[in-house]
């Protein structure tokens, strides 16, 4: 068994694993495609020319507890084949990863999983995403005038609003405009829909399954959040509809999601993992903690 870096001659490979690894993500090639770095930092374990697992990183810039950006190893696309499963392939893929974001000057590494357990051996650590879930009230009936449905020319004004609403906010992404072509209109297909005021105020929501994925505010925008909250509830069912809401929770939020929905009660996700690379942990622990933290699902990779 050899562990090496990809080339291009190995992407049909590295396709193959993924359509078993994620059949419901058949477009993650595509977004693999556009890093234009991604070879070198594809690592993979190869059996006598059958590549038998994958891990894939890209460094990013997230921003830190003081609202810094910290360069980030980002791991994404991990995968094994279903025969070479309980051999330890990932872990030592994770290992060589770790090295290359260390040479790379990374502060610190993050990935989401849906079984995180299986890297905490690695150095990760799991951390909380916490949401607001309630049931739509009557309010969610008629929704708001002020906001309709996203068209191409509302994205400048997006993109202002949602670098202002997080200009400081740990555990967001400082999105690139390659990042606003691609990424999210790529996490944020249909059936996940986009709501936005005139001034550009949003709301990103997936009627299938209820949530509020993203929201972003501008200052001095008073009205924006419960009108946004309004339509939002409307898109996703209506009244009497249970909606999961994954906004950065304080005080007013709270109190705005608590006027569209009934019975409210806080839960939270443990999907994400976060490992020290260049930082000491405690630093990333201040990160991936503190209060307003939020890694938007546009941002994943």
């Amino acid at each position: 068994m050899r562990l090496r870096p990809t080339t291009t001659a190995d992407e049909p490979a590295l396709r193959a694993l993924w359509a078993v690894a994620f059949p419901d993500a058949p477009d993650l090639p595509a977004l693999y495609a556009r890093d234009a770095g991604r070879h070198p930092r594809t690592l993979v374990a190869d059996d006598d020319g059958t590549i038998d697992a994958v891990v894939h990183w890209q460094p990013r810039p997230i921003r830190n507890a003081a609202g810094g950006a910290d360069t980030v190893g980002c791991v994404g696309s991990v995968a094994s084949a279903p025969r070479a499963r309980g051999r330890g392939l990932i872990r030592r893929l994770l290992a060589l990863a770790v090295d290359d974001m260390t040479r790379h000057g990374c502060a610190w590494s993050l990935m989401f999983s849906g079984t995180p357990g299986v890297y905490t051996g690695s150095g990760w650590e799991t951390f909380a995403a916490p949401y607001l879930r309630g049931v739509a009230g009557p309010e969610a009936a008629w929704g708001d005038r002020r906001v309709r449905p996203a068209a191409p020319a509302d994205l400048p004004r997006m993109v202002a609003t949602h670098a202002a609403w997080n200009a400081n906010r740990p555990l967001t992404t400082v999105r690139s405009a390659a990042d606003w072509a691609h990424r999210f209109p790529h996490w944020y297909a249909p059936p996940t829909r986009v709501l936005v005021t005139e001034e550009g105020d949003y709301a990103v929501v997936r009627p299938d399954t209820g949530e509020v994925l993203e929201l972003a505010l501008g200052p001095g925008r008073p009205y924006a959040l419960p009108a946004l909250l309004r339509a939002a509830t409307r898109e996703l069912g209506g009244p009497g509809t249970v909606v999961t809401s994954h906004v950065p929770i304080d005080a007013a939020l709270t109190r705005a999601v608590g006027a569209v929905l009934a019975d409210l009660s806080t839960g939270h996700t443990t999907f994400g993992l976060a490992r020290p690379i260049q930082s000491d942990r405690a630093r990333v622990r201040a990160t991936i903690t503190a209060p307003g933290a939020i890694h938007w699902p546009a941002d994943a990779f």
